[in-house]
């Protein structure tokens, strides 16, 4: 039972591993994690989150996004400094990619094997304890077609956040940050401001560090809480702000997402 168990695992590992695409490939794993979202009848706030955090760094860190036009500005005089500039973001945006997709797939094979097989008990030994008892509660929930209070949903949200962001994401964005030489650049990568599209008006947080751990989970626990406010149907409808989605999607989300993982694993096989 239990290689079975290990074996089955790897299969949705694999599988989220296809779905994932390539690093810049943010909208079709938006698109998944939305679906995650709506599957856990809306008790999986981690991912619907994580769905903005992914369109909002795609549109912020690259070239083309709010930093780039920065550099732009602040190098217009001296094309080959800003070129140079403009690959060193492009670098960190890559490393954001990365990071993202990570996310994915932790997110992705962690949700749907503890529905799959999450009542057995030999599942202890894959995953982490408490990361194995949110999902548990946010699948029962689902099964069960109920959503679960405020309060225990905030307390989901952060087992899962807390828990992507030591494991995966705090040793990447680590990472990239090294890679800079360029203080000014640095400096700008490190204090973001980020306004995800479904704040109000005027709202937004400005980082002291973005490569400190306990401030991002800060964030995210306010994101949530603004989540709350506006209302979670308001949060779906604000990703379209973004422009980066196809507009089949909202028609249809999760016919839109099944329909993708159809043919994303078909044209594996």
């Amino acid at each position: 039972m239990m290689r079975d168990l290990e074996n089955r695992y790897q299969e949705l590992r694999r599988e989220a591993t296809v779905l994932a695409g390539e690093p810049a490939d943010i909208p079709q794993r938006a698109a998944m994690l939305h679906e995650i979202f709506l599957d856990s009848n809306g008790n999986h706030c981690f991912a619907e989150i994580a769905t903005h955090g992914a369109l909002w760094g795609f549109n912020f860190f690259e070239t083309t996004g709010t930093l780039g036009n920065l550099i732009s500005y602040r190098y217009f005089y001296d094309r080959e400094e800003m070129k140079y500039r403009h690959g060193l973001l492009q670098t960190f945006a890559d490393g954001f990619k990365t990071a993202n997709r990570a996310v994915f797939i932790d997110t992705y094979s962690n949700y749907y094997f503890v529905k799959e097989a999450g009542e057995e008990p030999e599942t202890e030994a894959i995953l982490k304890p408490e990361l194995l008892d949110a999902l548990r509660q946010i699948t029962k929930a689902a099964k069960a077609e109920k959503l679960l209070d405020t309060k225990s949903r905030r307390e989901l949200f952060q087992t899962t956040l807390q828990w992507e962001q030591e494991t995966t994401v705090a040793p990447k964005v680590k990472e990239e940050i090294a890679k800079f030489d360029c203080p000014i650049l640095r400096r700008l990568v490190l204090r973001p401001f980020v306004r995800f599209s479904y704040f109000p008006r005027y709202k937004i947080f400005w980082f002291k560090n973005f490569s400190n751990t306990d401030e991002r989970i800060r964030n995210a626990h306010a994101c949530f809480d603004l989540a709350e406010t506006v209302g979670w149907k308001k949060v779906f409808s604000a990703l379209e702000k973004y422009k980066v989605l196809s507009g089949d999607f909202f028609v249809k989300p999760a016919e839109f997402a099944r329909t993708l993982r159809e043919n994303l694993l078909l044209n594996t096989d």
